[in-house]
């Protein structure tokens, strides 16, 4: 059978074209915070227990000498970083996040970290993959996103390997073919389902999918660099991508390609837990900073937001299976808020806590007419609490924190960094981390970042 369209060969075409002088400094001064904010969930991931996990079976299962494990410092192959790295990077929730391709540093970042330790390539190198990787992944999402949430596919698995693919060809310096054939036997690797938001039992795979996608996108990699083909066909042919998880391609979408930069379309989350919270979080706090409350003395709580947050039936649950799963549901992660003052992923410890307990089914979520009809530009809830001595607290958000049209300011991500990486180091390591990500652009060698994200590594004078 002929391929009809080459969508993957012009994507390629795009990649290999692109340069930093060709991206606005908005855009290069996102990819530079991704990859900061990364790393800061990276090594607040690994001090939990999955975290722990992760590290212990890359350095006893991919052994070798290629790449560095966040937070441990120690080497291992090139797959054993991508994997273990990407699940730490998942673990806290409080990755990336972009409306129209979900959550895309967890899988794309750790590539390029390992890719460019192993590689000795450049922070420009690793800037332009990101970039580029975003512009892939936000257009193709965008088509089959709506699709994957009917199916039960996760886009990190299956969207994730590929954008992760082309970004690790990219940082590597692989020609034309080779970033083609990496790409397309990817998308043969694509997989993933979100089962793991409905499991009540022990369940890892919520953080181990951005793992499997960073692992095979190497994978694809190394195959593409040994000769192995994929199908050219891998995008937009009669039973590529497009076709197997969603309902066909637009090759349009990507006419603006260089114009256009995805990238500035991606959030950053101030809080724990699903993003779809963090409005509730937001409007939980500034009625906590409007004055004292008496948490025990609220009788009713109306949570108005945008539809979307409230389906599927998780995002809603009042009583979710276990703490893994809790964060997902705004009613709780809005009673943790109330009772915490703050939704950090510590704070999720509280989950069930009788007061949380009392809260989260005290609450009524609807869907808010406004919001609705604005969304996604209108994010935000109305949040009316009403207390046993009749006063009534309410206030309204248009947007949600860390939301292009709401940015976090530059305190606020590095403190979000410091709230996380506390235990392991003090600000020292925190700065240098700041500073090297800051001028990326500059840096000569990805191997003298990831020699500083760890606790037990002497910091280079």
């Amino acid at each position: 059978m002929t391929v009809s369209s080459n969508l993957l060969e012009r994507l390629a075409d795009y990649t290999l074209r692109l340069r930093l002088d060709d991206v606005p400094e908005d855009a290069l001064d996102l990819a530079k915070w991704i990859v900061y904010d990364s790393i800061g969930t990276g090594l607040g991931g690994y001090q939990r227990d999955l975290g722990q996990k992760a590290a212990q079976y890359a350095s006893m299962m991919m052994p070798g000498d290629q790449a560095t494990l966040l937070g441990t410092g120690e080497r291992v192959s090139l797959e054993g970083a991508a994997f273990a790295n990407a699940v730490m990077i998942k673990i806290l929730g409080m990755d990336d996040s972009h409306r129209s391709a979900g959550h895309i540093a967890s899988q794309v970042v750790p590539v390029v970290l390992a890719v460019g330790e192993a590689y000795g390539s450049t922070g420009e190198d690793m800037l332009v993959a990101i970039i580029a990787a975003y512009d892939f992944s936000v257009r193709i999402g965008l088509q089959v996103r709506a699709t994957h949430r009917t199916r039960g596919n996760d886009l990190k698995g299956t969207l994730g390997a590929m954008s992760a693919a082309l970004a690790a060809a990219r940082c590597a310096g692989c020609d034309r073919e080779t970033l083609i054939n990496t790409v397309a036997l990817a998308a043969d690797l694509a997989s993933g389902t979100e089962q793991y938001v409905y499991e009540g039992g022990p369940c890892d795979t919520k953080d181990l999918i951005s793992g499997f996608a960073s692992r095979n996108a190497v994978f694809a990699l190394r195959l593409a660099e040994s000769g192995f083909y994929g199908p050219r066909g891998a995008l937009d042919g009669e039973y590529g991508y497009f076709s197997a998880f969603g309902d066909g391609c637009n090759a349009g979408a990507f006419d603006d390609l260089g114009q256009e930069f995805a990238i500035l379309g991606t959030a950053f989350k101030p809080h724990g837990g699903c993003r779809h919270t963090h409005q509730a979080i937001d409007a939980a706090q500034a009625i906590l900073q409007a004055g004292a409350l008496d948490i025990s003395a609220i009788e009713s709580i109306k949570l108005k937001t945008y539809g979307y947050a409230t389906r599927p039936i998780f995002r809603v649950d009042p009583n979710p299976p276990a703490r893994d799963v809790a964060g997902l549901s705004i009613r709780v992660s809005t009673a943790v808020a109330l009772t915490q003052g703050s939704a950090w992923p510590h704070n999720f410890s509280a989950w069930d806590d009788p007061e949380v307990k009392r809260l989260r089914n005290l609450i009524d979520v609807q869907v808010d007419a406004e919001i609705e009809a604005g969304y996604p530009a209108l994010n935000g809830c109305r949040l009316q609490i009403a207390l046993a001595n009749g006063e009534q607290r309410e206030v309204y958000l248009p947007n949600m924190k860390g939301e292009p049209e709401f940015r976090m300011t530059e305190a606020e991500m590095r403190e979000k960094f410091s709230v996380l990486t506390r235990e392991l180091f003090d600000d020292s390591r925190a700065d240098r981390i700041y500073e090297t990500c800051s001028e990326l652009e500059r840096l000569g060698d990805i191997g003298a970042l990831t020699q500083i994200c760890s606790a037990g590594v002497a910091l280079p004078v």
